[in-house]
């Protein structure tokens, strides 16, 4: 489960996982927007009383309790980070949604096949968790719905990027045209792809993100200074993954559904 958190949070050092909610206090949303996730529910699904969503890498629990406040959507999330599954239950009964919005701490690899079918799985800026996007999807497949939705918030290059990727920096970047071919492999289509070009805001979102990381992981550096290069080392590694994300990987949200 260690190794799963390492690689959705874009850890450099394992050491680092206990300090993640220190690092991450003043965010709420990680990474994803939900409002465009509502949109898109809103836009492929109607009667969302009836729908059950399972949220793998819940995080902080955002995107779920935003989810069933508006919608009224029943919402499962799972995450390995206890303290933010901690903070999700808390604020589930914060916005009056616990009895439709729950958190559990879990290996989401493992926890996984103890669960039913779901008419929405998302993947929220954790990447293909199961191993690459064909096992990742192969492994949700038993697990949705035959109308149901996949909803992965990642990244792609562009198919004539001249850069190498994947890569040792970023073993789960792909080209586009991989995606797409490891997506139909696995019996399921995309069906609709929104790009950072059409959700407002999310360049300022990225910018004002990493100001509040770099912040936090000074004040760690400072509080721990036998540790400082782990924090400094992060906000390095953080400060080259805004750079990737403004000029060489396309961020990305992918609709999935299964081939009928």
């Amino acid at each position: 489960m260690e190794e799963c958190i390492i690689s959705a949070m874009e850890l450099t050092d394992k050491a680092l996982v206990k300090y993640l909610p220190y690092i991450f206090q003043d965010h709420w949303e990680l990474g994803s927007s939900s409002e465009e996730i509502i949109e898109i529910i809103k836009k492929h699904k109607t009667n969302y009383s009836s729908l059950n969503i399972l949220d793998l890498g819940s995080g902080k629990g955002a995107i779920s309790i935003k989810i069933a406040s508006e919608l009224g959507c029943r919402c499962f999330g799972l995450d390995g980070v206890n303290d933010f599954v901690a903070f999700s239950n808390n604020k589930a009964i914060e916005y009056s949604v616990n009895n439709i919005c729950t958190f559990e701490t879990a290996d989401i690899r493992d926890r996984i096949k103890t669960l039913g079918k779901y008419d929405i799985i998302l993947l929220m800026a954790i990447g293909p968790i199961f191993g690459n996007y064909y096992d990742t999807l192969t492994q949700l497949s038993s697990h949705l719905n035959n109308d149901g939705l996949v909803i992965i918030d990642d990244g792609y290059v562009e198919n004539d990027c001249k850069k190498d990727y994947p890569n040792k920096e970023y073993p789960n970047i792909l080209r586009e045209n991989e995606i797409i071919e490891q997506v139909n492999k696995a019996e399921m289509k995309i069906i609709e792809k929104m790009t950072i070009n059409e959700i407002s805001g999310t360049e300022e979102k990225y910018e004002a993100d990493f100001k509040n990381i770099q912040t936090r992981c000074l004040e760690l550096a400072e509080k721990y200074s036998e540790n400082k290069e782990l924090f400094l080392g992060y906000i390095e590694r953080q400060k080259r993954e805004y750079e990737i994300l403004n000029n060489e990987i396309v961020p990305a949200i992918f609709v999935i559904k299964k081939k009928i």
